[in-house]
Order: structure tokens, then C-alpha cells, then sequence
């Protein structure tokens, strides 16, 4: 399964129904390379299908901030339900990205 791809210079992340700590690492190598091979400048995480989330979710996305931080890019996230806000907002990841709330900010990001 295919979790990453890449348009405008923005890597689209659609994450699985479950992300724990193995799927967080398939996520993060299929990442890796698909910055390897494309010029990416923003990143975008679409929660829309993800119910369960543990810690590495959140490792995943510092770790795509980190990354995108020397290029000036941007991280955004997208969908989540309210356990998984709940968890970005207790991280204190949402001080570091941009929560978008609706389809057409998404695209906006991207288009």
C-alpha cells in the first residue's frame, strides 16, 4: 500500500486506518524516499481515515517538521477525529504546523 505522493512540490501523506509503531516506520521509510527522488517543499498529513493513533504518529510528524524546516516548507495536518486532535494539541505539535480545517483549504495548499 502506497501512502505517499507528491504534487506541486507538496508530499500528500494519506494515513492508514491505524498508526502505530510499525506502520509509522513503513510511512516515514516511504517518506524518505519519495524525498529522495522529488523536490518537496510542503507536507501533508490527511488523517481523514485514521481512528487509532499512538505516540509514533506523533514522532512521525515532528520528524516530517524537522525535515521541511530547512527548505522553509511547511507542514500541514488534515481530517483526525477528536481523540487524535486531542493528542496533536497535548504534543504541542499544533504549535508547529497548520491544522486545516475543511477540503478547500487543502487544496489550496497543493494547487
Amino acid at each position: 500500500m502506497h501512502f505517499c505522493y507528491v504534487r506541486n512540490q507538496c508530499l500528500i501523506i494519506r494515513l492508514p486506518k491505524e498508526i502505530d509503531h510499525r506502520q509509522a516506520e513503513k510511512i516515514r521509510q516511504e517518506c524518505e524516499a519519495s524525498c529522495m527522488h522529488f523536490l518537496i517543499r510542503d507536507i501533508i498529513f490527511d488523517f481523514s481515515r485514521t481512528v487509532f493513533m499512538d505516540s509514533s504518529g506523533i514522532g512521525l510528524i515532528l520528524g516530517r517538521v524537522r525535515k521541511s524546516s530547512p527548505v522553509n516548507g511547511r507542514v500541514y495536518l488534515f481530517g483526525g477525529n477528536e481523540i487524535i486532535k486531542r493528542m496533536w494539541e497535548m504534543s504541542g505539535v499544533t504549535g508547529l504546523v497548520t491544522v486545516l480545517d475543511d477540503i478547500e483549504e487543502l487544496k489550496e495548499v497543493y494547487e
